[in-house]
């Protein structure tokens, strides 16, 4: 924009004033307009500045998340490894659990066959004492000294017995209180082995459910950045694609009504080669979009008393008065404008009178795109 400002200044020699034909209202840049513009400069820097400076924090918030989210994945899976070491153990020790139940059964049926053969002897010691209880009723009876004798013999012989019977109950007592201690050891050993693998399987859920829940709650963050970064990134492209075009008028003279044909192109910004093909067809600029346009327009004629009129479709927007008090000298004339422009409209420049055109470097036409 300053490099138009500059071939103004540089390709025109000078300005007449003229004091007859009063000009029509927007045809000269105030010191107010000239402001307005570079606080619209200056603005537009100072967002695209911002959403730069935003963009980047998020990409380093995103960054910074990322890591995070790895570190903690990477703790996750060495508690989870802690927990499967863990398991692991518990169910070696569950194994050796099981043998040693399968020993104190071993030692239980052995103990129940040791009992049964006790139980087998006792009932021959009881079939031995019925047998001597007869036999001393029926010594009772005898009268002779020998057959007196014969009976001592056989109480003491049956005192013998008794004692070892009581012996045999007592071992068998014995063995019966140490069936019961081990039977007591083996359930409390078990019931001790269900608690603790209750205890480790509800501490794994729960475990596993927040770790769960830290996950979700890393890649919905991740997710929201990642959003946040694409439109900040999407801002600043349409902010770079913004309409901006510098145009030149065939250098010719033209009658009243026609057409000032505006078909080359100095320099441009957010339109494509079709775009700048159908600029070339027409002759004129078409708005793309809606946003507040600033308006250029400078022409260098050769022609005194012409008049060009700048039409937004089909209605004038603003009048250009080419006075000039000497036929052989050139005259530069410029308008600037700012105009809020809608899609579709048209900006054409049509001779008011017959008028020859300098174009080239002498003439140009600029569309600068300042808002969305």
């Amino acid at each position: 924009m300053f490099f138009v400002f500059f071939l103004l200044f540089i390709c025109c020699d000078g300005f007449l004033i003229d004091t007859t034909n009063p000009p029509g209202t927007g045809q000269y840049m105030t010191d107010k307009h000239y402001k307005l513009l570079m606080d619209f400069f200056i603005e537009e820097r100072q967002a695209r500045v911002h959403l730069e400076d935003f963009v980047t924090q998020l990409q380093k918030e995103l960054v910074k998340t990322q890591t995070a989210f790895v570190n903690r994945i990477d703790e996750l899976n060495k508690e989870n490894n802690t927990l499967e070491q863990y398991v692991k153990d518990l169910k070696n020790k569950t194994e050796v659990l099981d043998i040693r139940l399968l020993d104190v059964e071993s030692e239980n049926i052995q103990l129940k066959k040791e009992l049964n053969d006790l139980r087998q002897s006792n009932g021959a010691l009881d079939n031995k004492m019925h047998y001597f209880d007869t036999e001393i009723q029926s010594l009772k009876q005898l009268k002779s000294v020998a057959n007196l004798q014969a009976v001592f013999r056989i109480s003491n012989q049956t005192d013998h017995l008794e004692h070892e019977l009581q012996n045999t109950n007592s071992q068998i007592v014995a063995l019966q209180s140490s069936d019961n201690a081990r039977k007591q050891d083996f359930l409390a050993l078990y019931n001790k082995t269900m608690v603790t693998e209750q205890s480790m399987k509800s501490q794994f859920q729960s475990t596993e459910t927040i770790n769960k829940a830290r996950i979700q709650k890393v890649a919905v963050d991740v997710s929201q950045n990642s959003m946040k970064v694409a439109k900040a990134a999407d801002d600043i492209t349409a902010y770079n694609q913004r309409t901006a075009v510098s145009l030149y008028p065939v250098h010719k003279s033209y009658s009243p009504g026609s057409t000032i044909m505006l078909t080359g192109i100095r320099s441009s910004n957010g339109l494509n080669s079709t775009r700048l093909a159908d600029i070339r067809n027409k002759g004129y600029f078409t708005c793309d979009h809606d946003g507040l346009y600033f308006i250029s327009f400078s022409l260098m004629t050769h022609t005194s008393g012409d008049r060009v009129d700048l039409f937004r479709n089909n209605s004038v927007m603003n009048y250009m008065y080419l006075h000039n008090g000497h036929d052989s000298d050139y005259k530069h004339t410029s308008i600037v404008l700012l105009e809020r422009l809608s899609k579709g409209d048209t900006l054409i420049a049509k001779a008011g009178t017959t008028v020859k055109i300098y174009g080239n470097l002498q003439s140009v036409f600029s569309v600068f795109q300042l808002t969305m």
